[in-house]
């Protein structure tokens, strides 16, 4: 089905589109999704933002079929082209978890300072109460349609366009603003530089895909586990004394090392046109 789009190479412009398509087309139609469900399934109202999430995508999507800008056959490139290099894709998808949990420790105090959201409130208390559907929508749905759109349209149309760094952190800063406030938007678009490096590196959806399912499985279980754990607490918290600040040393040396590793050992391992822009 994703075939169709091996040849929609966004610009910068055209991803905002895409992004305005999404904030405010999928919003409402989500929304409307949300509405017909409530008045015709309200014993299940627990999964109706589960199963209206996926509609938030809908409308760029349409865009993009519909849309004959972007379109070239000459530059059509798959959203997954994994290639793991000398470092191999088993040893890779061992180091992503315990890298992205010392990448989220170190850069944590960058967001720390911000005051929670009410509505982020109201979603950590939902997930225990609504266990299996915050599942479903938080670790399985967000990874694979946000990884989708962000790393697989967006930044693979942006690698054409502009170089790597750039393209990365363009796609970073999209990512960040789609979670639509800021106590969410900084730490995405940290994690999202990570993961758009390694989706430039490996060329592997999949990898970003996981790295997602981790970050994003990993706070789920900590709320589920600790379910009167105040919205704000961080690793601070949870690690406290002068533990917090001999794991932060670790957690920046294993994060230095591990990166230096896989930039060593992946390769160039995108496709020539977009190496030029190397």
């Amino acid at each position: 089905m994703l075939r169709r789009y091996w040849s929609y190479i966004p610009d910068l412009k055209e991803s905002w589109i895409l992004v305005a398509m999404m904030v405010i087309g999928g919003s409402i139609l989500s929304g409307g999704v949300t509405f017909l469900l409530q008045m015709i399934a309200p014993s299940i109202s627990d999964w109706h933002p589960a199963i209206a999430y996926p509609f938030i995508f809908l409308p760029p999507y349409l865009w993009m079929r519909w849309s004959k800008t972007r379109f070239s056959s000459e530059n059509s490139q798959p959203l997954n082209t994994p290639d793991f290099g000398r470092l191999g894709g088993l040893f890779t998808f061992l180091l992503l978890p315990p890298l992205l949990v010392a990448f989220n420790y170190i850069t944590e105090p960058l967001s720390s300072w911000m005051p929670v959201p009410d509505f982020i409130r109201d979603l950590l208390e939902s997930v225990t109460k609504n266990r299996y559907s915050s599942l479903l929508m938080m670790v399985i749905f967000a990874p694979l349609f946000e990884e989708t759109f962000c790393r697989g349209i967006i930044l693979r149309g942006l690698l054409f366009h502009m170089k790597p760094w750039k393209a990365i952190l363009w796609s970073a800063f999209i990512f960040g603003v789609i979670h639509l406030n800021p106590w969410q938007a900084i730490p995405a678009f940290l994690v999202g530089s990570l993961m758009g490096w390694v989706y430039w590196k490996t060329g592997s959806l999949w990898a970003t895909i996981f790295l997602h399912f981790i970050n994003n499985g990993f706070s789920y279980i900590v709320v589920l586990l600790n379910p009167n754990l105040p919205a704000d607490a961080g690793f601070k918290d949870l690690i406290p004394g002068n533990g917090y600040y001999i794991y932060y040393a670790i957690s920046l040396i294993f994060v230095i090392i591990t990166i230096f590793l896989m930039n060593y050992k992946y390769g160039n391992t995108l496709p020539a046109k977009i190496q030029t822009n190397n």
